[in-house]
């Protein structure tokens, strides 16, 4: 769909440089202006989409979030001394 709407962008933009009527030229620009925008907004929604993480956490995430936690009544971690000069 995305590569069509680009196709289609091409061909009305051939049209409106290749007619020499004022009615193809306009209908070609505004076919192709908007199928052009189309497609660049479709080409933007897949690649969002592709590089996004799911909204919902498996068993095995949360597992791994719940090891990392601190273990509720021991103490504390402590810095090492410091050493002066």
């Amino acid at each position: 769909m995305v590569w069509g709407l680009a196709l289609v962008s091409l061909v009305a933009f051939l049209l409106a440089f290749a007619s020499h009527s004022p009615g193809w030229m306009g209908l070609g620009l505004l076919v192709g202006f908007v199928c052009a925008i189309a497609a660049a907004l479709m080409f933007i929604d897949r690649h969002l989409r592709a590089s996004s993480r799911p909204e919902h956490m498996t068993e095995r995430e949360f597992e791994a979030l719940r090891s990392t936690l601190r273990k509720p009544g021991g103490p504390p971690p402590r810095l090492p001394p410091s050493d002066t000069h």
